[in-house]
């Protein structure tokens, strides 16, 4: 591998229904490169893919070579079973009271496995890495130890295989696993034992997993002698809503309720992540130096209907896909014309790779 190519890793953001933006993206990106008379098609090739929750999804997808309109489908053909009741979440008060109590986590759970088997199998991180030479990183978090896990193909020399056997399916209903909305991710022990592991969701902790990618790019390289390689990290997010709370006084004494039962506290802790971690990926790029750089792919201000839709992230309605679909088709319209302008959008449609 010439010193001069360089490492190309695509970040995912978490944000539930709202993977639907990330899979529109790619797929539409992918779209006009082929439209534009480079090839009769093309495939993504990156070198890492790192994925948080929703992006945990998408990410691993791209990395078994399932199509993004087979993602697509995941989403709007099970997300009212993922997160039933879809009238009534909708609803401003009874929305809470279903996220509260009444959320049939299990049958939730059981409709994500499901779909999740139709487009992975029984694939496991290590063939993966094996038969499809794909390296990818996804951030989790272990409950019985409230420490931070990244499951990881055997990409580094280091790794002692303990996510060899892990199948996508259960990485990724780990990462997934949002408290309130989606029940705890319960893992057996992939080399056969009777141990159980609990796992929530890599979002409370790497909601923008850009750092994580940043550092593991800088690992690889060195452990294959390639150190001298630049990186060009993307960060795809999944439309966060921006803009914070003013609030009236007396509002200050807020309780359970007052914070939607937890789901409030945790958007905005999803929210400023991906503002530090940002800073935290484009400043490692920067003191690396050799070329590299961290680059959040733009999107464009979005409607006020959808920025009032983007608020849950279980809303999964015909209406909120349909917009979030339009979103994503209007991002990449706004990215194109900059393809031969900015070095950082050219490497990103550099990674397509076309036949």
């Amino acid at each position: 591998m010439s010193n001069s190519q360089p490492f190309r890793v695509l970040c995912l953001d978490g944000g539930g229904m709202r993977g639907v933006y990330q899979a529109k993206f790619l797929e539409t990106f992918q779209k006009r490169k082929v439209e534009s008379g480079a090839a009769a098609g093309c495939t993504y090739q990156f070198d890492l893919l790192v994925g948080t929750s929703t992006g945990a999804i998408v990410a691993s997808a791209l990395a078994a070579g399932v199509p993004m309109a087979k993602v697509l489908s995941l989403y709007r053909d099970n997300g009212e079973k993922i997160f039933p009741r879809q009238a009534i979440r909708a609803l401003p008060f009874f929305g809470k009271l279903i996220r509260a109590f009444a959320g049939k986590l299990r049958d939730g759970e059981a409709a994500l496995r499901d779909a999740l088997e139709d487009s992975f199998g029984n694939l496991t991180m290590g063939e993966l890495y094996r038969n499809k030479n794909m390296r990818l990183a996804i951030p989790a978090l272990n409950l019985n130890t409230h420490s931070s896990v990244v499951f990881k193909t055997p990409h580094l020399s280091r790794l002692n295989g303990r996510d060899n056997n892990r199948k996508l399916v259960d990485v990724c209903l780990a990462s997934s696993a949002a408290p309130i909305l989606r029940a705890i991710a319960h893992l057996p022990d992939p080399d056969g034992s009777s141990m159980m592991t609990h796992y929530v969701d890599g979002g409370l902790w790497a909601n923008n997993p850009g750092a994580v990618g940043m550092i593991e790019a800088y690992e690889i390289l060195k452990d294959q002698g390639e150190e001298e390689r630049p990186i060009h990290l993307f960060m795809l997010g999944s439309l966060p809503v921006q803009g914070g709370e003013e609030l009236k006084n007396g509002r200050t004494f807020r309780s359970a309720w007052g914070w939607v039962g937890g789901i409030s506290a945790l958007t905005a802790s999803m929210n400023a992540q991906a503002v530090a971690y940002d800073y935290m990926a484009v400043k490692i790029g920067e003191l690396r130096g050799k070329r590299s750089f961290a680059f959040r792919i733009p999107a464009q201000p979005v409607s006020p209907q959808l920025h009032n839709y983007l608020k849950n992230m279980d809303d999964a309605r015909s209406i909120v896909l349909n917009a979030l679909e339009r979103q994503a088709v209007t991002d990449v319209d706004l990215a194109w014309p900059k393809i031969g302008a900015d070095e950082r959008v050219k490497s990103f449609y550099d990674a397509l790779f076309c036949n």
